[in-house]
């Protein structure tokens, strides 16, 4: 990981068996942002044990060094490392379905991320937690969080975007289409003026990613059952999302699955189901496995009894 990456994650693995320096520099800072970026890099879809012992490593390490003496430029940028390790390892922890450990874990990346100076950090860290939120049962709850994100207006537009989607899906589990259709729009409204230069470098991973913002608004507007739109950004992403999107393309493809046999192209629509079930065979995500789940039963309700006969014994065969 060292020669891939350069020195910065090279010095701190060289320090994870150490105490912290005595006073903290912008090398120590570098090495955790350079922990971060390398993790932000893999596709954990596959488990990723390694990535997120690494992570975790590096996390507990940086933590340690929130203590020592460093100027205030520097414990600023420090914030926002440590805020962004800990809201992807938060995030692979809520996609292992441990939902209440990974709200803890993102409560303490948002406090961190909060410290630091990067405002799409601290809402995308709000996101993340939203999300937990909704799943544990309490989508109203993430849909106020979200709020509160989109109360600063620093936030980028690409960001902004991405937050709008989210609240839209919170919207609709929450049964409140309107609200979620208002979203919408604002996530299209955001999208039409946002500058993908201006966001931080680790939104390039995410946020300003290709296919991102097409798969966020896509998954949403199935939720919301505004199928034709739904259909169409879902196609859209799946077009742009790259490789290591895996997690990504396979809550797209799934959703697909049931729009096309829905709209009656039944052939299409059973082709990429099974795709689907085969693409997933050894992703390590309870995300994609309740969106597997719901697939099946969207083929049921669709009449295919046969082919959600055929998926779910695949699936249990897998």
């Amino acid at each position: 990981m060292g020669v891939a990456t350069g020195e910065p994650v090279t010095r701190l693995l060289d320090g994870l068996a150490t105490d912290p320096p005595t006073r903290v520099g912008l090398p120590e800072v570098r090495a955790v942002e350079a922990a971060a970026d390398l993790y932000m890099r893999m596709d954990l879809a596959r488990g990723g044990d390694a990535a997120i012992a690494m992570a975790r490593g590096s996390l507990e390490w940086a933590v340690k060094l929130h203590d020592r003496p460093m100027t205030e430029p520097t414990r600023e940028r420090l914030c926002s490392a440590i805020g962004l390790l800990a809201d992807r390892l938060g995030w692979a922890t809520y996609d292992q379905g441990r939902l209440e450990r990974a709200a803890r874990i993102l409560t303490f990346a948002l406090d961190s991320a909060a410290r630091g100076g990067d405002r799409d950090l601290r809402a995308h860290a709000m996101l993340d937690l939203s999300v937990s939120f909704a799943d544990l049962g309490r989508p109203r709850d993430g849909v106020e969080i979200l709020r509160l994100a989109l109360g600063d207006e620093r936030v980028s537009s690409a960001e902004r975007a991405n937050v709008h989607a989210v609240a839209a899906r919170h919207c609709a589990a929450a049964g409140d289409l309107t609200a979620g259709l208002r979203h919408i729009g604002l996530a299209e409204e955001a999208l039409a003026r946002a500058e993908p230069a201006v966001a931080p470098d680790w939104a390039r991973h995410i946020t300003v990613s290709p296919g991102h913002h097409d798969s966020a608004l896509g998954l949403a507007l199935f939720q919301l059952g505004d199928d034709a739109r739904a259909r169409d950004r879902l196609a859209a992403a799946l077009e742009r999302l790259g490789e290591s999107r895996t997690r990504t393309g396979l809550r797209c493809l799934t959703r697909l699955a049931v729009l096309r046999i829905r709209e009656g192209d039944r052939d299409t629509g059973a082709e990429q189901a099974r795709r689907a079930v085969a693409l997933a065979a050894d992703v390590r995500s309870i995300r994609v496995a309740g969106d597997l789940r719901t697939m099946i039963d969207g083929v049921r309700q669709c009449g295919m009894t046969e082919l959600a006969r055929e998926l779910t014994h695949s699936l249990t065969a897998a």
